[in-house]
């Protein structure tokens, strides 16, 4: 489904109709996981699989992700695999399949991660790729995964930054994967906008035109593969199948350039910097981005679910500012017809933006609070989640509630959102209310 920036937000905005205002308690804090003297190593993120084992698996940056079992962190990791890890590379991302762990069910057993290839490995562009790749365990109960995985999707890439890394299954079953620009800053080479191939030329406007070189493709981009149906030949229009036959994937039917030639078909949307960290609101499907800004703003922008083909602006607009594109004030995304954060904030309050979750667990009256953070912050920052605009009221912070970086989010089967932190500290958000209609 292809649609416009303003139909997209009456879209937005329909879906949002229903969510009810909402804002964390005074009696808010966090619990260690799994207890107070434990810690990880550069934890980025935490996955919960609906498997009915209330495991939480924990993703380290190094290339290990371990595993929380009945409160205590069991001593074998679920799974290590070398990667690069200098800069913002590293093991980035986790996805259990929707039908991991439940007996009887297709891919039961599989699991995905994002990471960047060891410098050893052959690459497709000037650094280590950036790939997803799928695993699996040798039983539906198994703590400890099998070694030997299967690259699924290749990203070139050609510096150590900007690599988003995050991947989520939609409510439709597919795998969403986010990615930078490269890492290049002002976006040099128009990688963002670009829905085919282009040499890092330092032309943004040479997508598809200049065959010279080295080829990149699928950057800055919200990407959607079906990775259920694969086998298939790869066609020229799949492009993160480089070197990989046969297709690990296929291309949903859906997706917005598969009409098109010379457009890579994996792409859902485009026009990001790095997003980092993006998550969907379990209640009504809402893709919620976190992406990270240069040297000015930051912004959260969202999507209605099964809304795809968006262009999110960079680098034309920062935030809901003018960067490349001619222009003052706040209208850039109006100007240039691209999406429009529902939250932007200045370089004054933080440096680089950690999108979060959209709280849905026990706890009724924090229903519908958007939980994030930023880098540059130990700070929980909030706001409400309704409407095309999050911050009309301004930008709530929640100070004193813990030490270290927010580098990521995770969200667990009954939907208590947990922070990963640079100190190697994992928590829970978690109220002095006891009962899920908010009483004591």
């Amino acid at each position: 489904m292809r649609l416009t920036a303003a139909s997209a937000a009456a879209a937005l905005l329909a879906a949002a109709s229903s969510t009810c205002l909402a804002a964390p308690p005074a009696g808010l804090f966090l619990a260690r996981v799994p207890n107070a003297s434990t810690t990880f190593s550069t934890p980025v993120a935490l996955r919960a699989p609906n498997d009915g084992s209330g495991r939480l698996f924990v993703v380290e940056k190094g290339g290990s992700i371990r595993v929380v079992k009945n409160g205590a962190l069991l001593p074998t990791p679920f799974l290590t695999r070398s990667v690069t890890a200098a800069s913002e590379s590293g093991l980035l991302g986790l996805a259990f399949h929707p039908n991991f762990g439940k007996v009887g069910l297709p891919h039961n057993d599989e699991f995905y991660i994002f990471y960047t290839r060891p410098s050893s490995d052959p690459m497709l562009g000037d650094t280590p790729d950036q790939v997803v790749a799928r695993y699996t365990v040798p039983s539906l109960d198994s703590d400890v995964a099998d070694t030997n995985g299967t690259i699924v999707l290749r990203i070139p890439d050609l510096a150590g930054n900007h690599n988003g890394g995050d991947i989520h299954f939609g409510r439709d079953g597919y795998l969403y994967v986010s990615s930078g620009d490269s890492g290049a800053q002002n976006n040099p080479h128009g990688f963002a906008e670009c829905l085919w191939k282009k040499p890092a030329d330092n032309n943004r406007n040479s997508c598809g035109t200049n065959p010279s070189g080295t080829q990149y493709y699928l950057l800055g981009k919200m990407l959607r593969i079906d990775v259920d149906n694969r086998g298939g030949t790869v066609s020229a229009d799949m492009c993160g199948s480089n070197g990989i036959s046969p297709a690990e994937y296929s291309i949903p039917a859906g997706n917005p350039h598969v009409a098109t030639s010379n457009t890579c078909d994996e792409i859902w949307a485009h026009g990001f910097r790095n997003p980092w960290r993006f998550s969907f609101d379990r209640l009504d499907g809402r893709l919620v981005i976190g992406d990270v800004g240069q040297g000015s703003y930051e912004e959260i922008t969202v999507s209605a679910d099964g809304v795809g083909g968006l262009d999110h602006g960079w680098s034309r607009c920062e935030g809901r500012h003018y960067f490349t594109t001619s222009g003052t004030g706040t209208t850039c995304p109006s100007t240039t017809s691209t999406v429009a954060p529902v939250l932007e904030y200045s370089h004054s309050a933080g440096c680089a933006v950690t999108g979060g979750f959209v709280y849905r667990g026990p706890y009724a009256p924090m229903r519908g609070t958007y939980f994030y953070a930023d880098s540059c912050s130990s700070d929980l920052w909030w706001s409400e989640s309704t409407g095309s605009t999050w911050d009309s009221g301004g930008i709530n912070r929640l100070t004193g509630l813990g030490t270290g970086s927010v580098y990521g989010f995770g969200e667990d089967v009954d939907g208590n959102v947990y922070i990963t932190r640079s100190n190697g500290q994992v928590q829970r958000i978690t109220t002095d209310g006891i009962f899920a209609d908010g009483f004591q």
